[in-house]
C-alpha cells in the first residue's frame, strides 16, 4: 500500500491573517519578476520597476497597464535556473499548483484545473495536442529548464488569444535566445553541473553561443540522472522513482536588415524507464513504466517590421512537433505484457499583424493553423509462452485532428483607462476510424470574446476587472480513449460537446516603488463540463479488475476564490516577498466539491541580494488540509482517506556569481517534513542538499 506519514498543524488562521496584512501592504508577483539587475537594483534603492509581458496580447505590454491576472519568473531567479525539472521551477510561480503523479510529471493546477484544461506554450506554439488527458499529465517535464528564460502564466484566461484548452488558464514558457554582437564577432561557452545529496540528482549542461553583429546563434545538450526520491519524515526511499534524461536544443537568428528578422529553433527531450511509483507501490502492477518520453519542437520565424499604422509588424511562424510516448505494462501476478506507443506529429502555420491606428490603440490579428496525426497500438506479450498479438491502441490508429482559427485583440490607453477587448471563431474536426465502430467525424467550432479594464486611481494603484469566455473542444483522447489511465479504465464517447466558460477577475493591482503586486477576486463558471463517471462496457463494470469509466458532459460547475502576491523593499539589497491562494470548486446540480480542488496555500520568504553579487533566499511553504473530495478523489489511491492533511517547509539558498563562474547551494525541506502535495503520487523529498556551479568564458573572434 501506498506510505503515508504526515503532521498536521492548526496553524494556518495565523498565516492568513500574516499574508492579508502582507497583501493590503503591497501585493506584487513574487520577486523573481522584477527583472532588476544588481546594478539595477543598488542605483534605484527601493525602487521595484514594472516589467514587460507578452502572454495577454501576444506582443509585449506594460504588466501594470494589464487588467489580467499575469506572474512571472525569469531566469535571474536561481530557483528557475537550478530547478530539477520544469514543473519545480514552476511550482514558485504564485497562482499554480504543481501536482506530481511521478518524479517524471509535473501538471499545473491554474485555478482549480488542470490536464487539458490548462493551455501550455513553447515560444508561442501550443504543446497542447489532441492527446492530452483530463487529468494530471506529463507533458510539462518534456522541457528542459535549462533552456527557459522566462515563464508567463496568465491565469483564469487565454482562450480568445490562443484557442481552446486554457478554461484554468495559460503557461508560456520563452526559451533562451542568443543575443546580436554589438561590437565585433564573439563566441560565449558555458559549462553547468549540479549534484543533488543522496544521489538525486546528477546534472550536466554545455552551451555554446556565437554572436554577430547580424547573425547570433546557441546550442546547448543537457543530460541528467535522476536517482529515486527519499522522502521526509522517516518515509524513506521511494523506489523506483529515478530516471535518466538528456536534451538538445538551438535556436538561431538572423536580421536580414532593420525591417527583417528571421529566428529558427530546435527542441528534442528524451526521458527513459519513467516509473509510475504508484502503480507499483500499490501492489497492481510489476512494471509500469513509460520508456520513452520524447518531445521534438522545431520552427521558423519571420517578423517584418514596418512604419505603416495598419501594419506596425508581421510575423509569420512555422513549426512541427512530435510527441513520442510508450509504456511498458504489467499486472503483479501475471505473464502478459503490455507494449503501448502513442505518436503525435503536429503541424503549424500562422500569420500575425500588429497595428497602432491611433498612438492610444495596439491590435493584435491573425490566423493559425494545427493539424495532428496520431500513431497508435499496443502488442501484449505472454512471456509464458512468447506468443505475441497486436491490438488497439489507447487511440485508434491513423487519427486526425485539425484547429483553425481567427483572432482579434485590442487595447486602449485613454488617460486613466486601459480598456482591452477581443473575439476568437474556431473551427476544429476530429476524424476517428475505429475497428468496431466505424470512422466518426466531429466538428465543433467556437465563437468567444473577452473584455477588461485598468482604472487608474492614483499613481500608483489601479482597480482592475475583466470577463472573458472560453471554451475548450473534446480531442482525440476524449471521444476514443480505450484502456488504462490513472486507476481507471476508459472507454470510448463520440456523443461529446465542447466544454465552455465564463470566467471574471476583479481586484486591485499596486505599484508605489517600495511596494508592488496585486489581490483578484475570481469566479470561474463552467458549462458542459467533461469527466469521468462509473460505467459498464458490455454489461461488467470492470476489465481486468480495473473500474471502467467513461466521459460524459456535466451540465454546470463554478470555481472561486482568491489569489495575492506582493514584495516589499525593506532595504535596497533585502526583499520580502509573499503569496497566497485559496480555490473552491463543486457541481452545481450535486453541490459535490469538484475534482483534485488545491487546498489553501501560501508563501513567504527574504530574498537578499548586494552589489558583491551575493544573494540568499529564506521562504517558507505551507498548504491547508484539503478534506473536500470529490467521488472521483475518494477512489484515487494516491490521495489519503479522508484528504490531504496541512504541511509546512522551509527552504534555504545561497549564491555568489564571480567574473567567470556562479554558485549556488541549498537545503530543502530543512526540517525534513513528510508531506504530499494533494493529488499527487510521490512524496515530496526530505531535509536534502544540493550545490550548483556554472563555468562560463566569452572570446573576442
Amino acid at each position: 500500500m501506498i506510505r503515508f506519514s504526515y503532521k498536521s498543524r492548526n496553524n494556518g488562521s495565523i498565516w492568513l491573517l500574516a499574508c492579508i496584512y502582507l497583501s493590503l501592504k503591497g501585493v506584487i508577483p513574487l520577486y523573481g519578476q522584477d527583472k532588476v539587475s544588481r546594478e539595477e537594483t543598488i542605483d534605484t534603492a527601493f525602487i521595484l520597476i514594472d516589467e514587460i509581458v507578452f502572454i495577454a496580447q501576444r506582443n509585449n505590454t506594460n504588466i501594470i497597464n494589464r487588467p489580467e491576472s499575469i506572474s512571472t519568473i525569469d531566469s535571474e531567479d536561481p530557483r528557475l535556473g537550478t530547478a530539477t525539472s520544469t514543473p519545480d521551477a514552476l511550482s514558485v510561480i504564485p497562482g499554480i499548483w504543481m501536482q506530481q503523479t511521478n518524479l517524471g510529471g509535473g501538471s499545473p493546477f491554474l485555478r482549480g484545473l488542470t490536464g487539458y484544461h490548462t493551455l501550455i506554450l513553447v515560444d508561442g506554439i501550443r504543446l497542447n495536442n489532441s492527446t492530452f488527458r483530463s487529468g494530471p499529465n506529463q507533458y510539462l517535464n518534456t522541457i528542459d529548464p535549462l533552456i527557459i528564460d522566462r515563464v508567463e502564466v496568465m491565469k483564469g484566461q487565454g482562450s480568445v488569444p490562443y484557442g481552446s484548452d486554457a478554461l484554468g488558464g495559460t503557461v508560456q514558457l520563452f526559451s533562451k535566445s542568443p543575443d546580436f554582437s554589438v561590437t565585433g564577432n564573439k563566441l560565449k561557452g558555458s559549462l553547468y553541473g549540479k549534484y543533488m545529496s543522496q544521489g538525486m540528482e546528477k546534472s550536466s549542461r554545455f552551451e555554446i553561443e556565437a554572436n554577430s553583429p547580424n547573425t547570433a546563434f546557441l546550442a546547448g545538450t543537457t543530460i541528467k540522472d535522476l536517482g529515486d526520491i527519499v522522502a521526509g519524515g522517516g518515509l524513506g526511499t521511494l523506489s523506483p522513482t529515478g530516471y535518466p534524461e538528456k536534451s538538445l536544443d538551438g535556436k538561431i537568428k538572423h536580421r536580414f536588415n532593420t525591417k527583417q528578422l528571421l529566428s529558427g529553433a530546435f527542441q528534442v527531450h528524451r526521458q527513459q524507464d519513467v516509473p509510475l511509483y504508484h502503480q507499483i507501490e500499490s501492489g497492481d502492477y510489476s512494471r509500469y513504466q513509460f520508456d520513452l518520453q520524447q518531445r521534438l519542437l522545431s520552427y521558423l520565424q519571420l517578423e517584418s517590421f514596418h512604419g505603416s499604422p495598419l501594419f506596425t509588424k508581421i510575423r509569420y511562424t512555422a513549426s512541427y512537433q512530435n510527441s513520442l510516448e510508450k509504456r511498458i505494462k504489467q499486472k503483479s501476478g501475471s505473464t502478459v505484457r503490455d507494449d503501448e506507443k502513442d505518436k503525435v506529429s503536429t503541424f503549424h502555420g500562422a500569420a500575425e499583424v500588429f497595428s497602432s491606428p491611433a498612438s492610444f490603440w495596439n491590435i493584435s490579428s491573425g490566423v493559425e493553423y494545427y493539424e495532428d496525426h496520431i500513431n497508435s497500438k499496443k502488442t501484449s506479450t505472454d512471456e509464458a509462452s512468447g506468443v505475441s498479438q497486436v491490438e488497439r491502441g489507447l487511440y485508434p490508429d491513423g487519427s486526425r485532428a485539425r484547429n483553425l482559427a481567427l483572432y482579434t485583440l485590442h487595447s486602449l490607453n485613454l488617460s486613466r483607462f486601459v480598456l482591452t477587448f477581443g473575439g476568437r471563431f474556431n473551427y476544429m474536426e476530429l476524424k476517428v476510424q475505429d475497428e468496431s465502430l466505424g470512422e466518426i467525424k466531429l466538428s465543433p467550432s467556437a465563437l468567444i470574446g473577452n473584455t477588461g479594464i485598468n482604472y487608474k486611481i492614483t499613481k500608483d494603484l489601479r482597480f482592475v476587472a475583466s470577463i472573458s469566455s472560453g471554451f475548450r473542444a473534446p480531442n482525440i483522447n476524449d471521444v476514443s480513449s480505450f484502456g488504462i489511465a490513472d486507476f481507471r479504465y476508459e472507454i470510448p464517447n463520440y456523443d461529446l460537446k465542447p466544454e465552455k466558460s465564463v470566467n471574471v477577475d476583479a481586484g486591485f493591482k499596486l505599484n508605489s516603488g517600495r511596494y508592488k503586486g496585486g489581490i483578484i477576486l475570481f469566479r470561474n463558471q463552467l458549462h458542459d463540463l467533461i469527466a469521468n463517471v462509473k460505467s459498464t462496457y458490455n454489461g461488467n463494470d470492470s476489465i481486468d479488475g480495473v473500474q471502467v469509466y467513461q466521459r460524459i458532459n456535466l451540465n454546470r460547475a463554478l470555481i472561486q476564490g482568491f489569489e495575492a502576491d506582493g514584495t516589499y523593499s525593506i532595504l535596497p539589497t533585502l526583499y520580502l516577498f509573499g503569496n497566497i491562494s485559496y480555490t473552491h470548486g463543486k457541481d452545481l446540480d450535486t453541490e459535490a466539491p469538484l475534482r483534485r480542488i488545491p487546498p489553501f496555500n501560501s508563501r513567504l520568504g527574504f530574498r537578499y541580494l548586494n552589489h558583491k553579487n551575493f544573494n540568499a533566499i529564506v521562504e517558507w511553504l505551507h498548504a491547508g488540509e484539503q478534506t473536500r473530495l470529490s467521488q472521483g478523489d475518494i477512489d484515487d489511491t494516491r490521495i489519503r482517506e479522508g484528504g490531504s492533511p496541512s504541511w509546512d517547509v522551509f527552504n534555504f539558498a545561497v549564491g555568489y556569481s564571480g567574473r567567470f563562474y556562479q554558485m549556488n547551494a541549498g537545503i530543502h525541506n530543512i526540517f525534513n517534513e513528510a508531506y504530499r502535495l494533494h493529488g499527487s503520487g510521490i512524496d515530496g523529498r526530505g531535509r536534502s542538499f544540493w550545490i550548483s556551479l556554472k563555468l562560463f568564458h566569452i572570446w573576442d573572434l
